[in-house]
């Protein structure tokens, strides 16, 4: 996969089908590539697999999953330079205090993801956030 190809390749990690079908569409339908996974397994293994332009990850996956793999791209080495962004049903506010303890296993910090968007995201802001941070479609 190229360069241009992979600043283009967007990895969406979301458990419901609905919402995850809504991302995928209007990743494509802009010119996009979504890459969809379910879970934190599936998602890693994609992620290491296609190294995408950028990763959409629900921040409430089950078992607290999706701070578990936003945790696991930050403290890799081949993936914390992927922007990400958490969407969630939690206000901003509500999910800051949720995630301030959160650490690495060493104990430092992890660094905020690039965007956080209440779901159910507006198509037109999930949009401006995803060419802040990937190379425009050609």
């Amino acid at each position: 996969m190229d360069a241009n190809t992979s600043a283009k390749t967007i990895l969406v990690v979301e458990d419901e089908p609905d919402t995850r079908i809504f991302l995928a569409n209007l990743l494509a339908a802009n010119g996009f590539c979504p890459i969809c996974a379910a879970t934190i397994a599936e998602g890693l293994k994609k992620a290491k697999d296609t190294i995408p332009g950028l990763v959409i990850i629900n921040a409430m996956l089950p078992k607290e999953a999706g701070l578990r793999l936003f945790r696991s791209l930050r403290c890799s080495d081949g993936l914390c330079h992927i922007p990400i962004v958490m969407l969630s049903t939690l206000d901003k506010e509500t999910y800051d205090r949720w995630t301030e303890t959160r650490r690495s296993p060493s104990g430092r910090p992890i660094p905020a993801p690039e965007a956080y968007l209440q779901k159910p995201p507006e198509a037109e802001e999930l949009l401006a956030v995803i060419n802040r941070f990937c190379t425009s479609p050609d």
